[in-house]
């Protein structure tokens, strides 16, 4: 492995990372001591995606009286109310490839040799990274978020970010897969953003980068975990399996979804309900903001956070 593109930073507490969301264009809101990003149209979500918290009825009244917040989610501990859920996780500080399966070890390795993997700066990332963006959003049937000069403002706010950091494996000199990582401030870290060619997935470069990456983290480093984020509102099996083929795990949690209380008594029609979900189904690939809205809805009814009727 090469030697790093800069020094690691690590972030003191979250501030750091919530400017950096303010900065990208998401809205921020420090309330009870939790700095909350609004994830999309009206949703706040907590962070870090790591710790799970118990806000008051007056932390939740706060944030919903901030304005045009239709309601929060965030992780909480098993012992309280919420969906069943999970982080996907990876704390094994002897991580390697005795950890892997046969068929895994053998895609890492010939990934390791056909490609180079260096952490790179993002003004790298900024330059090489944009077709491995698109290419991955299109893979999923998804519209990329940064488009124009929001994908420029993402790496120039990126790099003034204390924990951030960018990773990229390269074919031929060419950049196959990039990853973006952050450090929090109780240690874990998290892989924020993952995009890869199209063209170079012959090459593994997504098993070479991921598995250099959390080697370097977890026994170079001796951070205690890195974290994929919380199970995803939608279906995304193949995206999980391959994370728990690179030695990752779910660790338990609970995800509450908790509306804001004028749409949360709307909700709790069953005729309405039904009519959210009946979309969230018709529109298909094409119906993203109701595919949200739809695992929204169901994250609050098994998490018992919606009164039905």
């Amino acid at each position: 492995m090469s030697d790093p593109a800069r020094p690691e930073r690590s972030a003191t507490t979250t501030e750091p990372f919530a400017e950096f969301l303010s900065r990208t264009g998401n809205r921020v809101l420090n309330v009870g001591g939790v700095d909350w990003y609004e994830g999309g149209r009206g949703f706040l979500l907590s962070l870090p995606s790591h710790r799970t918290l118990t806000p008051s009825r007056e932390t939740l009244d706060e944030l919903f009286s901030a304005g045009r917040i239709y309601g929060v989610r965030f992780p909480a501990p098993l012992e309280g109310p919420g969906k069943d859920s999970y982080q996907i996780v990876c704390d094994d500080r002897d991580f390697g490839m005795d950890k892997l399966s046969g068929n895994v070890r053998s895609k890492v390795r010939r990934g390791l040799k056909r490609c180079e993997v260096r952490q790179v700066t993002f003004a790298e990332l900024a330059e090489q990274g944009v077709e491995a963006d698109r290419e991955t959003m299109a893979r999923q049937g998804r519209d990329p978020k940064l488009v124009g000069d929001a994908w420029d403002d993402y790496w120039r706010a990126a790099a003034d970010t204390e924990g951030m950091e960018g990773w990229a494996a390269f074919v031929g000199g060419e950049l196959a897969s990039f990853l973006v990582t952050v450090r929090f401030s109780d240690g874990p870290v998290e892989f924020l953003l993952a995009r890869s060619r199209s063209q170079h997935l012959g090459a593994y470069p997504n098993n070479a980068l991921i598995y250099t990456c959390a080697e370097e983290m977890l026994c170079r480093r001796a951070v205690p975990k890195i974290t994929f984020g919380l199970e995803s509102l939608e279906p995304v099996g193949p995206l999980d399996q391959f994370k728990f083929s690179m030695g990752f795990r779910t660790q338990e949690v609970r995800q509450r979804v908790v509306f804001h209380p004028l749409l949360r008594r709307i909700l709790g029609v069953r005729a309405v309900r039904s009519m959210v979900y009946r979309w969230g189904t018709e529109r298909g690939p094409e119906g993203g903001f109701w595919r949200k809205a739809t695992g929204l809805l169901r994250f609050a009814e098994e998490g018992g956070d919606l009164a039905v009727v």
